[in-house]
Order: C-alpha cells, then sequence, then structure tokens
C-alpha cells in the first residue's frame, strides 16, 4: 500500500478487508460490507406506461379534433339560422308581391315594400330559370330597361358591318360573275350572318341594381345554336320598370302610355354590338362550317381593321 494513501478499509486480497491506518496494516480485519441490489426495470411494466402515455396523447389529439370539427359544425348550423332568419324578416319587409315576369332567361318579382327577388338565367339556358323558396330577397336601388336605339344614317349598321367583312372575305372565292344565292354556300354564309346579325340588333338588356348585386339581363335565349332575341318580352321589362319605381317612389314626369305599337317599334331599332358580339357570331359560323377558316380569318381581320 502507498504510504501516500489515507487511512480506511481496503481490501487485503483474500476477500476480505484491512484496516490501514495511513502508515501501515493493522491487524483489524473485517467482511466487505453487501452491496445494496437494484433488480432491472419491468419490460412489462415500462411498456404499460409507454402505451398510457401515447394513449393520453391520442386521446388529446383526438379530443382536439373532435372540438374543431364541432364547433365548424355549430358555425355552419348558426350560418345556417342566421341566413334562414334574415330571410323571413326580408320576406316580411317584402310585403305583398305587386308584379312578376320572365325577361329572357331571367324571372323576377317586384314587391310593395321595395324588394325584388331575381332568378339570373345562365348564358346558353334556353328556358327560364325559375324563383324558388330559397331566391333571396333584395332590396331595390334601381331599376332600367335599354333598348336598341336608331343609328345615325351615315353610320353603318350591324349588320352591314358583319356582312361585309364576311363578303369581302368571300369574294376571292365567286368566280365569273356568278350571282350569290341563298342556294349557294357562299350564299348561305351570308344569309346566316344577316340572321345573326340582325337578331343581336334586337337585343335588349334590363338591369336591376340591388342592395346585394347588380343584376344586368337580357331578351335572349339559346335556340341550339345562337342566342335569339325575344323582343315581346320588351313590354314586360317595360312593365317591370314602371312597377319598380312605382315602389321606389321615383317623382318626375308620368310615363307614356306602353302600347304593342310602342313595343313593336322599340323592338325593331337597331342596337349597336360590341367588337367581341362580332368576333363571337363570326367564330359560332366558324365553329358550324358555314365560314372555313381563311374565310374566317379575313373576316376576322377586317372588323380588327376597322377600329
Amino acid at each position: 500500500m502507498s504510504e501516500q494513501a489515507p487511512a480506511g478499509w481496503y481490501p487485503d486480497g483474500q476477500g476480505n478487508e484491512r484496516y490501514w491506518d495511513g502508515s501501515a496494516w493493522t491487524e483489524h480485519v473485517r467482511t466487505p460490507p453487501p452491496v445494496a441490489y437494484s433488480p432491472p426495470p419491468d419490460p412489462g411494466a415500462v411498456a404499460v406506461v409507454v402505451a398510457t402515455t401515447e394513449t393520453s396523447e391520442s386521446s388529446n389529439v383526438l379530443s382536439k379534433l373532435g372540438s374543431v370539427v364541432k364547433k365548424a359544425a355549430a358555425d355552419r348550423k348558426a350560418t345556417k339560422e342566421e341566413e334562414a332568419r334574415e330571410h323571413s324578416e326580408r320576406a316580411r319587409a317584402a310585403g305583398p308581391l305587386m308584379t312578376s315576369g320572365v325577361f329572357g332567361i331571367s324571372t323576377i318579382e317586384i314587391y310593395e315594400g321595395g324588394y325584388v327577388r331575381v332568378a339570373e338565367g345562365r348564358e346558353g339556358n334556353s328556358r327560364a330559370t325559375d324563383i324558388t323558396r330559397s331566391t333571396p330577397f333584395e332590396r331595390l336601388r334601381s331599376i332600367s330597361f335599354a333598348s336598341p336605339e336608331t343609328e345615325k344614317p351615315e353610320a353603318a349598321s350591324p349588320s352591314s358591318s358583319i356582312e361585309g367583312a364576311v363578303m369581302q372575305a368571300m369574294s376571292g372565292l365567286v368566280k365569273g360573275g356568278k350571282l350569290l344565292t341563298k342556294g349557294t354556300a357562299i350564299g348561305l354564309a351570308a344569309s346566316g350572318v344577316a340572321q345573326i346579325a340582325a337578331n343581336s340588333a334586337r337585343k335588349s338588356s334590363l338591369v336591376i341594381a340591388t342592395d346585394r348585386a347588380i343584376h344586368t339581363l337580357t331578351n335572349q335565349k339559346h335556340n341550339g345554336v345562337y342566342n335569339v332575341s325575344q323582343k315581346e318580352h320588351n313590354a314586360v321589362a317595360l312593365a317591370l320598370v314602371e312597377a319598380g319605381n312605382a315602389v321606389l317612389g321615383i317623382a318626375g314626369e308620368p310615363e307614356p302610355e306602353v302600347t304593342v305599337e310602342a313595343v313593336a317599334v322599340a323592338a325593331a331599332l337597331p342596337a349597336t354590338p360590341t367588337l367581341s358580339d362580332r368576333l363571337r357570331e363570326l367564330s359560332m359560323l366558324h365553329q358550324e362550317g358555314i365560314l372555313s377558316e381563311d374565310e374566317f380569318a379575313a373576316a376576322k381581320a377586317k372588323l380588327i381593321a376597322g377600329l
């Protein structure tokens, strides 16, 4: 034993411990004290603890998720209840139905309390959209009708503009001074353009502004090939405007009496279609095979060049 070792009990090499007094071994010998034994952890108990922890965490996640789902469902229910309540309140405020009518593919109802309901038809439909129990009541702000206006004599009509573009595109196909007739392919094309252009000239619009939307409606419906203007619906629009202005209490000069003759004259007046309307009509003729690719390209170029 090193002389630097402090006094204490040390193994004597024979399974016992002998006391070292700091300078020499003494006669004191003892049996080493027993070492405290710590048994290894039970794997089953560890698994139970882990499983319990995971189950607890999973339960917390499911609980939170369930709370989110329940809140979303409650919010949806509350929103529907609020919409139903508002719908009922507006229905009571609207009062009795004053008048209703179909304009183009849309159905309009005007109520004495200054409310309207509009079932706006989708473009391309061939029949009017019906008003249902869920169609909202909207506070009427204004209602106006725009019918075709007479163009100046010196101005080119929509019909002549489109027909001229198509005829110029087809002129290179006519040889030998042959006349164009409706029986020829070119004659059919010109006739189709004239029909579409004349139909577009009879297009009218009804604009209804409310506290929720601005409804821009036309007197057209789709006949399976292209949109057809229903000039007989103009009388309906005029009656709706009169009723709408009455519930709004608009003061002014008395409106002229609406007669069948006046409606017929207004429906016959041409309107100026936009460039997109004209291009759409040419595209329709091209898709139906009335115009070839070259004819369509030439007619389109003619329209664009006239801007």
